[in-house]
């Protein structure tokens, strides 16, 4: 190949070539013989010069590809990075779109109320598990006062027991030690309901056994001791049972509230509070309980 090559080269070198005779001559014999070896030559060399240019040409795509990669895998990372920004954007505006409707849920009951309520975040919740407490960030710079009644937009909430000057603890309906005056919005029966220290349930207390109660009944406030307001909502009526040894029936209920959620309540501003435990009290074990005061 290499000596055609430079035969062909010392012939053509001789020989003028075919693009620069002139149009209107004829080529010699000779001419003639040189563009077919050379058009031959040609023909043969073709795929040799493409297998040299290969590796080359190769070379040039494999690094077009991992360019390509590279800019894929940035505007991967960038895309992922613009989905969890978003993502988090849409649990942000969820949450504020639930609480949105919490607040207009919570400002229609207080429309429902007869007197002044303030509206107050939850906090905190009281670390002794045995006790049904909650946090609030309102206290007595806001006019929080202890004994005012606590509701949400579902039904009673619970009570102050202690006031700061930023905060104040709310005992919930469910505590042992809390009990409130009751009436069926049925029948219009008065009951005491107190609670029994489990987050959903309460309990009808010494119900005699010709007591008109039955399971869906609506149990609400009867506004009797001036500390909840009349006529709200406390709870709905599961199941009745009697008392083993005793001739009363017991009557469980589920809270009207959301008592296991965070969020917002209202203060209740109305009524003449009446004296509550103290917290440093219940915690040592010895307390006024509220059942006795509501009695």
């Amino acid at each position: 190949m290499l000596v055609a090559s430079l035969g062909l080269m010392t012939i053509d070198g001789s020989v003028p070539r075919a693009d620069k005779v002139s149009t209107v001559s004829v080529p010699t014999p000779l001419q003639s013989a040189v563009i077919n070896v050379r058009s031959g030559l040609l023909t043969l060399t073709s795929p040799v010069f493409a297998i040299a240019e290969a590796p080359y040409r190769f070379s040039g795509f494999v690094s077009d590809i991992g360019a390509d990669r590279s800019s894929l895998l940035r505007q991967r990372d960038q895309l992922e990075s613009q989905l969890l920004l978003l993502q988090q954007q849409q649990q942000r505006f969820t949450y504020l779109q639930q609480e949105n409707t919490r607040l207009r849920q919570l400002l229609g009951s207080k429309a429902q109320l007869p007197s002044e309520v303030t509206i107050a975040e939850i906090i905190g919740v009281s670390p002794n598990p045995q006790r049904a407490e909650l946090l609030l960030d309102k206290g007595q710079q806001d006019g929080v006062i202890r004994g005012q009644a606590v509701v949400d937009a579902q039904g009673v909430f619970g009570q102050v027991i202690e006031v700061s000057t930023d905060s104040s603890w709310v005992l919930l309906i469910t505590d042992r030690d809390h009990a409130i005056p009751v009436r069926n919005s049925r029948t219009g029966v008065r009951m005491i309901l107190g609670g029994i220290g489990g987050a959903e349930a309460l309990v009808l207390e010494d119900l005699p056994a010709s007591t008109d109660v039955l399971s869906g009944d609506v149990i609400e406030t009867s506004g009797l001791g001036g500390r909840f307001p009349v006529g709200y909502p406390v709870g709905v009526v599961t199941s009745l049972g009697s008392v083993q040894g005793s001739p009363y029936l017991s009557a469980s209920v589920k809270p009207s509230a959301a008592l296991s959620k965070v969020g917002h309540v209202l203060i209740i501003a109305n009524g003449s509070p009446q004296p509550v435990r103290s917290k440093a009290l219940s915690d040592s074990g010895d307390s006024l309980t509220n059942k006795q005061a509501d009695n």
